[in-house]
């Protein structure tokens, strides 16, 4: 396993805008030796459109692991619908092809939405456009007529389960069907599931409005393929209380090393506590981005050649991998998405310090759900700077409001967003910039490690 690959990317005048009180110029006197010749009105600037932002909300699929995103484009200014053209650009930059090579992607649209757009830049082998339904009892041929289009550029359909009950002759041409959990009953909602699975058992089913870790492995056990409800990074009940395994227990004993600038000896011989760990560090060491003309092979030159920058970043991604759950592979992903982000948010207008420490907030900002303790009880057992602590627990001190901010772009909350990165000295226009870069890093670093 390459992890060495995860730890190593408008200006806008605010001039005055002068309102003619005479807009159509009836009133503008004659230019100076210009018989007959009238002044052309001032014009005001033009009012500028707010920007598109694109919001994903995890998938998450068999052992707990995220399977795909659903991505929604929407406008930092939540009162005003983005176009079609500015969301359909918002998606192609936000990494949705990439992610639908492997993964599922599910793009929300209108019927509309399809028919003024050219949507197939975005079509990979599992895109899927959950189109929204007429209304029951109307005409669905111009629905049903963008289903088989979509089917023919080789898209994938998704419909909601209303739509199948109301349409059954979508269902012919859908892939996914999505089921929400709160529109039903429980005894219903389990009658829905049964019944699409039993008749139509070719299709894939994703349950929406999911809240928790259980009524995802509840949807599981009923046989739906998906869960969908932004629950991904909240602990999981059913997990609180549990032990460290014994890889957790030498990783955060060497994070603590490190901390209080330990010898290299001591880290060395806490590392062998763990044959997995020591490999993974040697591993590391060796890997390509080192640069080194001849392999090592001893734990303690490892370490010499990671140096304790890179070694304190393995440790913290190592914690999540050291688990066994497949949702310890879920939270890292979300974490370092979040930790990348803040890192580049930081970079250009805070000291190369301060950026490294934010990425280490990002990466133990979850520390609690991994594993599944109070973050009060998980932090005991790391020694880290008091200003780290403040924030993890309380969102204060120095870096409280960038955590802050993160989770604001995570749950797609642009005022708010906008709001803190004008407190932070951030330009706002670099928010959805940096936290695509971050989505992207996070996707390729996992896939390369």
């Amino acid at each position: 396993m390459k992890i060495g690959k995860l730890i190593k990317g408008l200006l806008g005048g605010n001039k005055e805008v002068v309102i003619s009180d005479d807009p159509f110029g009836r009133n503008t006197p004659p230019i100076p030796g210009v018989t007959g010749a009238v002044a052309p009105p001032t014009q005001s600037e033009p009012v500028r459109e707010p920007s598109v932002v694109v919001h994903r909300d995890e998938i998450i699929g068999e052992r707990s692991r995220i399977a795909g995103y659903s991505f929604r484009a929407h406008s930092t200014d939540n009162s005003v619908r983005p176009s079609v053209e500015g969301a359909l650009a918002a998606l192609k930059a936000d990494n949705v092809i990439t992610v639908a090579q492997r993964r599922l992607a599910l793009l929300p649209l209108r019927t509309e939405d399809w028919q003024s757009a050219d949507f197939r830049p975005l079509i990979a082998p599992l895109t899927t456009f959950l189109i929204e339904p007429p209304a029951a009892g109307s005409d669905s041929t111009a629905w049903i007529a963008v289903l088989d289009e979509i089917k023919s550029t080789g898209g994938r359909v998704g419909i909601d389960s209303a739509a199948a009950s109301s349409f059954p002759a979508a269902l012919d041409r859908a892939s996914l069907v999505l089921i929400d959990f709160g529109a039903y009953s429980l005894e219903a909602f389990e009658r829905v599931v049964r019944n699409l699975a039993a008749t139509r058992p070719e299709l894939e089913l994703l349950a929406g409005g999911i809240g928790s870790w259980a009524e995802h492995r509840m949807c599981q056990a009923l046989g739906l393929r998906y869960s969908l409800g932004g629950f991904a990074a909240a602990p999981d009940e059913e997990e609180q209380g549990e032990k460290l395994n014994q890889s957790q227990l030498v990783l955060i004993e060497m994070l603590n090393l490190l901390r209080r600038d330990a010898d290299l000896e001591d880290l060395v011989a806490v590392a062998k506590r763990d044959p997995g760990v020591a490999v993974k560090v040697v591993e590391m060491a060796n890997s390509p981005m080192s640069g080194l003309s001849a392999p090592v092979a001893s734990l303690d030159q490892a370490l010499m050649v990671l140096g304790r920058q890179m070694l304190y970043r393995w440790l913290s991604l190592g914690i999540y991998r050291a688990g066994s759950s497949g949702r310890d592979e879920a939270l890292l992903e979300i974490a370092l998405t979040r930790a990348r982000f803040l890192e580049l948010v930081a970079l250009g207008n805070r000291p190369k310090q301060e950026s490294d420490e934010l990425f280490l907030v990002g990466m133990l900002s979850l520390l609690d759900s991994l594993l599944g303790m109070p973050m009060a009880a998980a932090l005991g057992k790391i020694h880290l700077p008091q200003f780290v602590v403040d924030v993890l627990l309380k969102s204060e001190g120095p870096y409280g409001r960038f955590l802050m901010l993160a989770l604001a772009m995570e749950k797609g909350r642009s005022e708010q967003a906008a709001k803190l990165a004008e407190d932070l000295g951030i330009d706002a226009e670099k928010l959805e910039e940096s936290h695509a870069a971050a989505f992207a890093w996070a996707q390729t670093a996992l896939t390369s490690s």
